[in-house]
């Protein structure tokens, strides 16, 4: 017997009138709620895929977080949840009916194509100005794609799908693992399984490149080169351009919403838009007002105590037919006028708040409201008259912000702290060099620190000498600083003088992060700037970087509180060609890329095994710089 013929009469207290649509995890029923008569939709997990209790937990605290969320985020294009529960047939959640389908229906079917670049923009900032609503409260979405993205049959868009959504600030319950589906995911979601409110940016910059360019950025034919390619190369050429889009806008406009570095993209779905539109110059009046007016609109409010885990699969409600005088059609020829009044409405129903764009100068300074941190600047977020946020950096003055009114996106400058610092070392009467400055006087010595500025200080008396380094907000304190002779000094902040038993440090010159074991026990990872407590002494350590396929045994020798410094080769990039197109493996273990002669991979110079999965053949090769690696059959 079906699903559809095994209907359950009642979920909760709600009537079920038919099956909508059924996936591995669940099944979602058109309802109606007898006390009001609403109709509304019912997302149920199957039996079937609860093993356990923790699991019914899990799935209830996954619907329980949706309906907080949408609670919070009382918004017309974000789909609204009306109840959570659990029942005889699986817990469920109560939400809107919506009549129509996804937007993912409409792009894989080619439909997005025959659409105006009008219609399609106005698509997309529906999506944006629900984004941006949600990120005004610090809430970051973690799986934007067009399948979550239902479109009513006059066109609008309405966000769904909150169920893995999480507070900013909240931290992930499993390590290195990302949340969301693989083609729209961002590198750090990818790297780190971290995501933030430019994740979102990322994953809604994805959708209107596909849904503009009729392809993915990073098309691949498995997850593994999809992956790849979104941590590691640009957005794919579209030909021909788009039309109606300038193509050296548009390849600036994608590069920056879809950089690799989470700063460097643009900070709201809003920005990004009116770039967009900025750039496609024969888009007649209306449409561009229309769109900057949905652009405009914005909300906000109180944050919910949001936490996640990993829960991957999304249900939507599939297809209804679109009644044949409806469609994407009628929002298409809407007359202008009515239009605006429908921007006016909307922005009366969302309140008194105003989004704005928070920047600062500095950037980079946390957003405290209510308590708690939600973001960065520059940073979208709305506030109602008289409402206060707190800007906060270190080695800057913390700065109140009450908003008073009007739609001025503020661009508020942080003072920096200026302390008195005195710099003393061991042995007295050094002469300072600061910021390449010469200082009068010997230390002890009293000075002004300027607290929002990095400084490099050179001690120096006779032979003796150091050179400490400070970040934006660190200070000398009371430290003392031991100099050195010349041929031993280290220009770093390890400045102590200590006995024989104290521990040194070991760093990297390197360009990638390494991971360092010592007798078999892990003693952690290196990477950047940071370095690892080592007890002084001879040892034999084990480094590792998988991701550049470097592997080696190491002999260093640790000096009592003192920095060590060990070399790494250098990291450059193959391509390997195959006829199979089959993974490509390194020393044994997989790269996630195919051996289509495309795709580059990195890894250290030296002797490596190429191979390819599930083929005899394979290359010992001395690898001493970028090259192309061919198989023949």
């Amino acid at each position: 017997m079906n699903e559809s013929e095994n209907l359950p009469k009642m979920i909760g207290r709600y009537e079920i009138k038919r099956l909508l649509g059924a996936g591995a995890m669940g099944s979602v029923y058109l309802a109606e709620d007898p006390r009001i008569k609403r109709k509304l939709a019912i997302k149920v997990v199957k039996l079937d895929a609860i093993r356990n209790e923790n699991d019914r937990s899990e799935f209830l605290a996954r619907f329980q977080r949706e309906a907080e969320v949408s609670g919070v985020l009382n918004d017309p294009g974000i789909v609204t949840i009306y109840d959570v529960g659990d029942s005889e047939v699986g817990p469920f959640l109560a939400m809107e009916f919506v009549t129509g389908k996804a937007l993912d229906s409409y792009i894989k079917s080619g439909d997005t194509l025959a659409m105006q670049l009008g219609t399609k923009l106005r698509i997309a900032a529906g999506i944006a100005a629900a984004l941006d609503h949600a990120h005004s409260h610090g809430i970051v979405h973690r799986d934007v794609k067009p399948g979550n993205v239902m479109m009513t049959e006059d066109g609008r868009p309405k966000l769904m799908d909150f169920g893995i959504a999480k507070r900013e600030d909240a931290s992930l319950t499993q390590t290195g693992t990302f949340l969301g589906t693989p083609s729209y995911a961002s590198p750090e979601q990818i790297r780190e399984g971290h995501a933030t409110l430019r994740s979102d940016i990322f994953s809604f910059g994805v959708l209107v490149f596909e849904m503009l360019a009729g392809t993915l950025p990073f098309p691949g034919t498995s997850i593994n080169t999809i992956l790849y390619k979104i941590v590691n190369e640009p957005p794919i050429e579209v030909k021909p351009p788009v039309l109606g889009v300038l193509p050296e806008g548009w390849h600036r406009i994608f590069a920056r919403v879809l950089a690799k570095n989470a700063d460097d993209r643009y900070p709201s779905c809003a920005t990004f838009l009116r770039d967009l539109v900025d750039v496609a110059p024969d888009l007649d009046q209306d449409a561009r007002s229309e769109i900057m007016g949905i652009l405009k609109i914005g909300s906000g409010g109180a944050q919910p105590p949001l936490l996640s885990k990993s829960h991957q699969e999304t249900m939507y409600i599939p297809a209804e037919k679109m009644r044949k005088s409806g469609g994407m059609g009628r929002w298409l020829w809407i007359p202008f006028a009515a239009a605006a009044l429908g921007v006016v409405g909307w922005y009366l129903f969302r309140g008194t708040e105003t989004q704005l764009l928070l920047e600062t100068t500095p950037s980079a300074a946390k957003v405290i409201r209510a308590g708690v941190e939600v973001g960065k600047t520059p940073m979208p977020l709305s506030l109602k008259p008289g409402e206060k946020v707190t800007l906060d950096k270190p080695g800057f003055k913390p700065l109140e912000f009450a908003y008073s009114g009007g739609d001025k996106s503020p661009n508020l400058e942080l003072k920096a702290l200026v302390s008195q610092e005195t710099l003393r070392t061991i042995p007295d009467g050094a002469k300072v060099v600061m910021d390449e400055t010469a200082l009068e006087g010997a230390t002890p010595l009293t000075i002004d620190w300027n607290q929002g500025k990095p400084h490099r200080i050179t001690f120096s008396k006779g032979d003796l000498t150091l050179n400490p380094t400070f970040h934006e907000g660190e200070v000398p304190g009371s430290q003392v600083y031991t100099l050195r002779p010349h041929a031993e000094a280290v220009t770093t902040g390890e400045i102590k003088t200590v006995d024989a038993n104290a521990p040194g440090f070991l760093r990297t010159s390197g360009e990638f992060s390494i991971k360092v074991s010592l007798n078999g026990k892990d003693k952690g990872e290196i990477t950047g700037n940071s370095k690892l407590a080592f007890p002084p002494g001879k040892h034999e350590i084990d480094v590792s970087a998988p991701s550049v396929f470097y592997h080696d045994k190491r002999s260093i020798t640790i000096q009592p509180g003192q920095p060590t410094t060990l070399g790494l080769p250098a990291v450059v990039a193959i391509t390997v060609d195959h006829p199979s197109t089959d993974l490509v493996m390194i020393d044994g273990r997989s790269t996630g890329v195919e051996s289509d002669g495309s795709s580059p991979i990195r890894v250290v110079v030296g002797r490596h095994t190429i191979s390819i999965q599930g083929k005899s053949a394979s290359q010992t090769l001395e690898i001493k710089g970028n090259q192309a690696i061919r198989f023949k059959l």
